[in-house]
């Protein structure tokens, strides 16, 4: 017997499922298949799971789950998003840290009676060979990631949260651009960025308008097919530029957002500012308790509890001029959410936001995607989940995550075609 394992690629995109077969076994045998890779900190990450081949020698990952190990159900990527850090650092968090949109490899060992009789390795990529990117620096800071040599592409303006820079932004951005768009990951606030806020206080709505006007001013660009996709402070973001400028799109991706505008977000003091500004005029918003303290290393439930106490404290005059005025979108929306989200209330929000487009009969196909076990910290599939409540195992996260993007797709699909 001679023990494989066997991939149809040893180069692969981050959402697509990692096939593995394992062949030259004898009926019946039980095996162990372990894998290990790094994140950006160069921290060593692995998993495993322990299989019993079938009558012919055989384990197809994508037709049998183990029978114990990091994940127990039947997944290709089980491998994968049950990933563990193998070394704890108390200098950082126990997260996959992803910065950027670099390839990683995935190291696979195929164990027999504890003894390595294979090894492979597949590449794990955030674009292929048909991808171009663009570095832009004026009149907005940003990347542009497309297809080469492609005209009339619809394309997609992706906006990260709180934690400033492009981050998510760029990661999806350079997803999607597989998928055929143009996408432009958009810098907003950054600290390492001189051109830019260095906190998310009283950013102008212009600036998200002079990015939509650049992007439909490229020759290669779909000017009626322009979507907007944000994560939470930008998705409250996508959702506030809807209600200025949604004639201008083909479709808004929210994840996470919230219904109204909130305070704007220091690591300093406290300032007690708005988020945002339009014609130089700042937008009402729900203002944080007069104590309130930002900092990076925050539990995740106690900003859920500045916000909870922002909104409870608030008159009902406050919150509507606050509020996100989303019967002004005329667009379709699609709304994610999770109900164990610990920054904001966001599943409850999103479900208010459908409630308003249904009073006023609101006939674009809004949608809304509400994960029960889910939390505020969507991301990539198919890379070890962040996890910000307790209660989110990371099978739950690993399967929202999963879920979104296909989501994702299947709206701007829709959206994109019926233009």
């Amino acid at each position: 017997m001679n023990p494989k394992i066997v991939l149809p690629s040893t180069n692969q995109l981050i959402y697509e499922n990692l096939n593995v077969l394992i062949t030259g076994l004898k009926p019946k045998q039980q095996v162990k298949l372990s894998a290990e890779m790094q994140d950006d900190m160069e921290r060593t990450w692995y998993s495993y799971a322990i299989f019993t081949s079938d009558h012919e020698g055989k384990i197809n990952l994508e037709k049998v789950a183990p029978d114990e190990g990091f994940y127990n159900n039947c997944d290709p990527n089980g491998l994968l998003w049950s990933m563990q850090l193998k070394e704890s650092n108390a200098h950082f968090p126990p997260i996959f840290l992803k910065m950027s949109t670099r390839s990683h490899k995935v190291s696979l060992s195929l164990l027999v009676e504890g003894k390595v009789k294979d090894k492979r390795e597949v590449q794990i990529n955030f674009t292929n060979s048909n991808t171009e990117q663009e570095i832009v620096q004026n009149p907005i800071i940003g990347k542009l990631f497309k297809p080469k040599k492609e005209n009339n592409l619809p394309a997609v303006i992706v906006i990260g949260g709180s934690t400033g820079g492009l981050l998510w932004a760029e990661q999806m951005a350079a997803l999607l651009s597989t998928k055929g768009y143009a996408t432009l990951a958009l810098n907003y606030f950054d600290v390492q960025n001189d051109n830019l806020p260095s906190e998310l206080i009283e950013i102008k709505i212009e600036y998200f308008k002079k990015a939509f006007d650049w992007l439909k001013g490229k020759s290669e660009i779909d000017k009626n097919n322009i979507s907007l996709m944000g994560i939470s402070k930008g998705g409250e973001l996508s959702l506030l530029f809807g209600a200025y400028f949604s004639k201008h799109l083909a479709s808004i991706i929210a994840y996470v957002p919230s219904s109204h505008v909130f305070e704007g977000i220091s690591m300093n003091e406290h300032q007690n500012k708005s988020s945002w500004t339009y014609n130089n005029h700042p937008i009402d918003f729900v203002k944080y308790p007069v104590d309130t303290k930002f900092s990076k290393d925050m539990n995740p439930i106690d900003i859920r509890k500045i916000h909870d106490i922002a909104l409870n404290t608030s008159t009902p005059k406050q919150l509507e001029r606050a509020r996100i005025p989303i019967e002004k979108i005329v667009c379709p929306i699609l709304m994610i959410s999770g109900e164990k989200d610990t920054t904001w209330s966001s599943s409850k929000m999103c479900k208010d936001m459908m409630q308003t487009l249904e009073k006023i009969n609101n006939f674009y196909q809004s949608k809304h995607l509400d994960f029960n076990d889910m939390g505020h910290t969507f991301f990539l599939p198919n890379i070890p989940p962040m996890i910000d409540h307790p209660s989110v195992t990371a099978q739950n996260a690993a399967n929202a995550n999963k879920k979104a993007w296909d989501t994702t797709l299947k709206f701007l699909s829709e959206n994109f075609n019926e233009l």
